[in-house]
């Protein structure tokens, strides 16, 4: 006879499945063994039945009838944040060996070309974008092989989602740029900060600032913090969830927050010394992240955050691009 499913408090799908096919196989002789039918979910209980819906509420599980996969993990954050910081490392030597044979400022030494490119943007755009250009064809593989599945589909890229609601994400985006603006007005905050200094360079580097700020830095930045570190964060506390040590109720009251916090935490510190690690706005850089990590939990989308994101940028560069005439007077910021 097939086993009958424990009660649901302790079931446990792997377990009985193994059950069953202990069941079928001894059963083979005198043929004694019926599989459930497909439609009696009450005979063969699913991870649904057993497990709370709010531990869902960032992935579906990619096979209903056993324990959903947590992904991304830790370890998948701790393999990407590595990875990424190997790549932004190999794509600053790249690229400068490459300004080097090329000649493109004359006969400079790498580390007079290195030196530049730390502090004009015509240099530092380039070779960050073939950076992050090394992340995405390393990182992308990577991931689809070690989760079997599209990479878009691991992290929750959901762009269809953003594309459905693409204007909504846009107006979000520059309300939360203004609010910022408005609320800078209130905090201390540093009179020239390097990325200021890197925009008055010429007109040219302000432009590929811009252009690289509403469209690559976004992207990455989404992926990282709120592709892979929040959700990696918020599976920590579903699987202490899963193990009995926590309850859902503290999942979601305490595991997300926290989530959230120490993401924005990580965010705010990866820009500081763009802004003179002033605190004042990295108080704003980081409740833009919470603005942000909202966005990614309840649309369940990493591209709703990059609109959002990019939409927020554009913002910052949108009264500079006024003031100067569209950076053509760029001698009116020092003014």
């Amino acid at each position: 006879m097939r086993p009958e499913p424990p009660e649901r408090e302790e079931f446990d799908p792997v377990e009985y499945a193994a059950e069953l096919e202990r069941a079928r196989e001894s059963s083979e002789t005198n043929g004694d063994f019926a599989e459930p039918p497909a439609d009696a979910k009450h005979e063969n209980p699913t991870a649904e039945d057993w497990t709370p819906p709010g531990l869902y509420s960032v992935y579906e599980p990619a096979f209903p009838q056993l324990v959903p996969r947590l992904i991304p993990h830790l370890g998948h954050v701790i393999l990407f944040f590595v990875l990424a910081l190997v790549l932004l490392a190999a794509g600053q030597v790249l690229g400068v060996y490459g300004l080097e044979r090329m000649h493109v400022l004359g006969h400079k030494s790498f580390n007079a070309l290195a030196e530049l490119a730390d502090s004009d943007a015509r240099l530092s755009i380039p070779i960050q974008a073939l950076s992050y250009g090394l992340i995405a064809v390393v990182v992308i593989p990577v991931f689809s092989l070690l989760w079997r599945e599209p990479f878009g589909k691991g992290v929750h890229w959901s762009g269809e989602t953003a594309k459905r609601r693409f204007l909504a994400l846009g107006l979000l985006g520059l309300a939360t740029g203004f609010g910022i603006n408005l609320l800078g007005g209130f905090l201390p905050m540093p009179k020239d900060p390097p990325i200021m200094q890197a925009m008055l360079k010429t007109p040219l580097g302000a432009w590929m600032m811009l252009i690289f700020g509403v469209t690559a830095a976004p992207m990455l930045e989404e992926l990282a913090f709120r592709g892979f570190l929040l959700p990696g964060l918020i599976n920590c506390f579903r699987w202490l969830a899963r193990k009995g040590t926590i309850s859902e109720h503290a999942v979601r009251w305490i595991g997300i927050p926290v989530s959230i916090l120490i993401t924005s935490f990580g965010f705010a510190l990866m820009h500081s010394a763009q802004v003179s690690h002033a605190w004042g706005p990295l108080v704003l850089i980081g409740t833009v992240s919470v603005v942000l990590c909202i966005v990614r939990l309840t649309m369940n989308s990493v591209a709703a955050g990059v609109v959002v994101h990019a939409a927020y940028n554009l913002t910052l560069f949108a009264a500079v691009v006024v003031e100067t005439g569209g950076f053509r007077h760029l001698e009116k910021l020092t003014g």
